[in-house]
C-alpha cells in the first residue's frame, strides 16, 4: 500500500504544478489502514472521538474491523512512543494521534515523518506542530473563558476559587489560560494543582484544598473527570454550596450537572474532531492541501440550560 500511495502523492503533485486539483477517490479508501492512537481509553471521551472515527470511515465505504488499528497507552508517553513504532512496522498508512505529553511525543512524530507516515493530531495540540499534517482540536481557550464568565456571574469579587489542571497538556494548559485570563483578578486563585485530570488524583488534592480553606467557593477543572473528583470531594465534606466546573460535556458527568452537584461543563464535540481527523487524513493521503489548525466549537452546558441538550450522548 506504501508504494501505491506514494505515487498517488507523486500524481497529486504533479497535478498542483499543473493547475489542477487532487481528487479523494484517487486513493482506494477500502486499501488504506488508519492507526488511532488516545492518551488513553480509560475516559469516554477517546471512545467517542472513535465513534466519530468509525462512523466515518463507514460513510466511506470502509471497514473499521479491519482498517483501523487502535492502542491503548493508559497515559504514558513511552508506551505511546513505543506503540507508534510497532504501527510503524506495521506499515499503517496515516496516524490519528493525542499525545499524553506534548513534548515528549516529538520523538514518535520524528519517526514517523521519517517513514513517511502522515500524523493527524487531535484534541491536545504537540509542540513540534511542524511534524503533523494537522491540528484538529477544540477551542479550549474558549472553553476556560465561558466557565469562567459563568463563574463570575454566580459569585462575588473576591471569591476563593481552586484551580485543577495538567500542564503536560496544552489543551489543557490553554483552558487554564482562557479561564485565568477572564477572571483577572476577579477572583482569589488560592491554589493551582497538577492532578492530570484524573478523577481519584483530584479528589485526593480537593479534599486538601477543602481542609486549608474553608470558604472555599469553588472549582475549576481541566476537564469533567477531574470535576467528578471535586463532586466527591465535596460530598464527602458536605460543602453542598461549591461551584464546580469542568470540561468535556461527558454524559456521565451531565448527571452531576442536572442534580446540582456540579456547576457546569464546557461541552465538546470528540465524534465531530473523530471525523474530521479521518477526512483530514485520507485527503493528505491525497497530496492534498489541508487546513493545518482545525478548531471545533465549545458550548458551556449549566443547570439553567441542560434541558436543551441530549446529554445521553456526547454534543
Amino acid at each position: 500500500m506504501k508504494k501505491r500511495l506514494g505515487v498517488l502523492m507523486m500524481t497529486a503533485v504533479m497535478a498542483g504544478s499543473m493547475g489542477m486539483t487532487a481528487l479523494a477517490e484517487e486513493v482506494d479508501v477500502k486499501d488504506i489502514t488508519l492507526a488511532y492512537v488516545p492518551t488513553t481509553m480509560n475516559n469516554p471521551f477517546w471512545s467517542a472521538m472513535m465513534g466519530g472515527i468509525t462512523e466515518k470511515m463507514e460513510e466511506l465505504g470502509m471497514d473499521p474491523d479491519s482498517q483501523l488499528v487502535t492502542v491503548d497507552a493508559n497515559s504514558d508517553q513511552a508506551t505511546m512512543n513505543n506503540y507508534v513504532n510497532d504501527l510503524i512496522a506495521q506499515e499503517v498508512d496515516a496516524i490519528i494521534l493525542a499525545p499524553m505529553d506534548c513534548t515528549a511525543v516529538t520523538e514518535a512524530l520524528l519517526a514517523c515523518e521519517e517513514a513517511g507516515i502522515p500524523v493527524v493530531n487531535v484534541d491536545t495540540a504537540v509542540d513540534a506542530v511542524d511534524k503533523v499534517a494537522a491540528v484538529i482540536a477544540s477551542d479550549n481557550y474558549k472553553a476556560g473563558v465561558v466557565c469562567a464568565e459563568d463563574m463570575m456571574s454566580k459569585l462575588e469579587e473576591g471569591s476563593k476559587v481552586a484551580v485543577m489542571n495538567q500542564p503536560s497538556g496544552t489543551a489543557c494548559v490553554e483552558r487554564e489560560k482562557g479561564f485565568i485570563d477572564t477572571v483577572g483578578d476577579y477572583f482569589e486563585i488560592v491554589s493551582t494543582t497538577d492532578t492530570e485530570g484524573d478523577t481519584a488524583k483530584t479528589m485526593t488534592a480537593a479534599e486538601d484544598v477543602l481542609t486549608a480553606d474553608d470558604d472555599l467557593a469553588a472549582f475549576f477543572c481541566i476537564n469533567d473527570m477531574g470535576a467528578l473528583g471535586c463532586v466527591q470531594a465535596c460530598s464527602a465534606a458536605g460543602k453542598e454550596d461549591i461551584l464546580i466546573y469542568g470540561v468535556d460535556g461527558n454524559p456521565d458527568f451531565m448527571g452531576y450537572v442536572e442534580d446540582g452537584s456540579a456547576t457546569a461543563s464546557a461541552a465538546q464535540q470528540p465524534s465531530v474532531i473523530g471525523a474530521n481527523a479521518v477526512e483530514t487524513a485520507i485527503a493528505t493521503l491525497n497530496g492534498e492541501e489541508v487546513e493545518h489548525d482545525q478548531v471545533v466549537d465549545v458550548e458551556l452546558i449549566t443547570g439553567e440550560n441542560i434541558a436543551e441538550f441530549d446529554i445521553s450522548d456526547w454534543q
